[in-house]
């Protein structure tokens, strides 16, 4: 019996994000459950891998989501091993985006890595893997990267 039947797993392009889509993905080997890919754009400081952060800013919506889109497709969708997956974008406070997109979605599992790329206010804010566990609709894994 499948514990799980549709899992997102929040990217952001982070080591903890790719430690995140591992897991997520065997788990949904393990559970043939539908694997949702979700990335939220910060819509005041979106981070597009490779540029700098003035760069990513003065993008337009359609660049943004089309670069976005392209680096989710190379970094995790082509890591698949061929099990299908759904890619979502969104754009917002990651915390809200990723809430509201569970809710959305149905989903009875949420993975996220422990640290994102957002390392600077999380004395003041909090991090966002913990603001969507204490909220999460469904059951909550945040995944820590293996020490070397």
């Amino acid at each position: 019996m499948a514990l799980y039947k549709h899992i997102v797993c929040c990217l952001d392009f982070s080591d903890h994000a790719r430690e995140a889509f591992d897991t997520a993905l065997e788990l949904a080997k393990d559970n043939q459950a539908q694997l949702t890919l979700l990335h939220v754009v910060h819509s005041g400081a979106p981070v597009v891998p490779g540029e700098k952060p003035r760069v990513a800013r003065r993008m337009s919506k359609e660049e943004l989501k089309e670069r976005l889109g392209q680096e989710m497709r190379q970094r995790y969708v082509e890591n698949t091993g061929g099990y299908p997956s759904q890619l979502r974008l969104r754009r917002g406070l990651p915390s809200i985006e990723i809430l509201d997109e569970l809710k959305q979605c149905g989903a009875d599992l949420v993975v996220l890595g422990a640290e994102g790329l957002s390392g600077v206010g999380l004395v003041l804010l909090g991090s966002t893997a913990e603001r969507v566990s204490r909220r999460s609709p469904c059951t909550c894994l945040v995944v820590r990267r293996v020490a070397e």
